[in-house]
């Protein structure tokens, strides 16, 4: 009876997002699994790549919070800081939105592969079990929002904090959550290519995309090089206000 009622809720005509959680099927919309080849279920993650690739842009910017005041001191650009916050938060929703539906997502039987029918495992037990031990950790370190919670709970909380330690601690909090992000983009790429066949539609967008990797790269490697910069400069400060105290 409980395996009837699963395959009421799977449906190979679940081809977009309306159709799948409609509230008119007898089935509530919490028992109903998404199949993974429908039209929804690609939209979303060519969707969700290009909120990847835009929450790499947007993690570096974190880098460029200290910024140096009059003088000789450093302060805090609290308007980038509010911006990034916002929009890394927007982008977190659609991280944790991901997880959702990964947890609802049906998926083929490997044994079915051999004999070529792919047959969906539509139990949810089954897929969160098989979700859990394959890319969940990776996918909860994404979705995290642990520079906002750094950035704006923990250095103010912690007394007598220096430039130094605010640096450290949230360039490395911004690397550890930027690889789980990065590795995140490659099995949505193979996924892509599953179902469509290509990554962009037409030979602007994949040439934008292209260039787009190569920014991210470039973006990356500048905002490191800023944040070294800021860090040698508040050291020179340092060794000078030392030299004038022991005159």
């Amino acid at each position: 009876m409980k395996s009837d009622f699963y395959r009421l809720a799977v449906s190979s005509h679940f081809s977009s997002f309306p159709k799948s959680f409609s509230l008119r099927k007898k089935v509530p919309w919490w028992y109903q699994i998404l199949n993974p080849r429908s039209k929804f279920v690609a939209r979303w993650n060519r969707t969700f790549l290009y909120v990847c690739i835009a929450a790499l842009f947007l993690d570096p910017l974190y880098f460029y919070f200290p910024i140096t005041g009059d003088k000789a001191c450093m302060q805090t650009d609290l308007v980038l800081g509010v911006f990034v916050t916002f929009s890394r938060t927007v982008a977190d929703l659609f991280f944790l939105f991901h997880v959702v539906l990964k947890f609802r997502t049906a998926y083929v039987a490997p044994n079915s592969r051999v004999y070529g029918r792919k047959e969906l495992v539509t139990d949810p037990r089954d897929i969160a079990s098989r979700y859990l031990k394959s890319d969940f950790i990776i996918d909860l370190l994404a979705t995290l929002p642990l520079p906002q919670i750094v950035v704006w709970f923990v250095i103010p909380a912690v007394k007598n904090s220096t430039v130094a330690h605010v640096n450290h601690t949230l360039s490395l909090i911004v690397l550890i959550q930027f690889i789980p992000r990065l590795f995140q983009i490659f099995p949505l790429q193979r996924r892509i290519l599953k179902t469509s066949g290509l990554i962009a539609k037409t030979a602007l967008a994949g040439a934008l995309y292209n260039l787009g990797s190569y920014m991210l790269a470039s973006h990356v490697l500048g905002a490191t090089w800023y944040v070294a910069s800021i860090q040698r400069q508040y050291e020179c400060w340092i060794i000078t206000c030392k030299q004038e105290m022991n005159k």
